[in-house]
């Protein structure tokens, strides 16, 4: 896929569209099988809805998309994208922290499998916002390093090896 440019407005919208009406996932469904503890997706316990999600939460979970099961990294993700939007330029790690959760590594890496894994249930929709979310911040002077590495580590060929996103 080209690289496109994309207003701010247009890609949070298209990242709502992409992730609207989904329910979020059960208690039981937020960890990964493969994490050892919940510490840190404690605050998701009760049916958290990423649409209510604060920017205090954000913020202070931002190590939470590590955990997460793919159910729960697909439901969650856009809070952190339209977060990640709004807030490039902020000094707080939620921003580097997506982007790198995005990125699941070169292949030869230990955790590869284990990160590319909570993109299982991205739809096709959700993979085409999630690329043009890296796509928007490839350029940024101080996250541009992460998008990139997310793209070329995984998002790029996928794009190409499934077409008519």
């Amino acid at each position: 896929m080209p690289k496109v440019t994309t207003t701010t407005e247009a890609l949070a919208t298209q990242i709502i569209a992409a992730f609207d009406g989904l329910d979020p996932p059960a208690d039981d469904e937020l960890i990964h099988p493969e994490c050892m503890d919940d510490v840190d997706i404690l605050e998701f316990y009760g049916g958290v809805k990423w649409h209510e999600m604060t920017d205090q939460m954000i913020v202070f979970g931002y190590t939470a998309p590590t955990a997460f099961s793919p159910k729960a990294f697909q439901y969650y993700l856009p809070a952190y994208l339209l977060w990640a939007l709004r807030n490039s330029d902020s000094p707080e790690y939620a921003s580097e922290s997506i982007l790198l959760a995005l990125d699941p590594g070169t292949s030869k890496e230990m955790l590869h499998e284990f990160r590319k894994s909570k993109f299982n249930q991205l739809t096709p929709a959700q993979n085409e916002a999630v690329l043009r979310f890296l796509y928007y911040f490839s350029d940024h002077p101080d996250l541009g390093e992460f998008a990139e590495a997310a793209l070329i580590n995984f998002w790029i060929e996928q794009s190409v090896l499934s077409p008519g996103r």
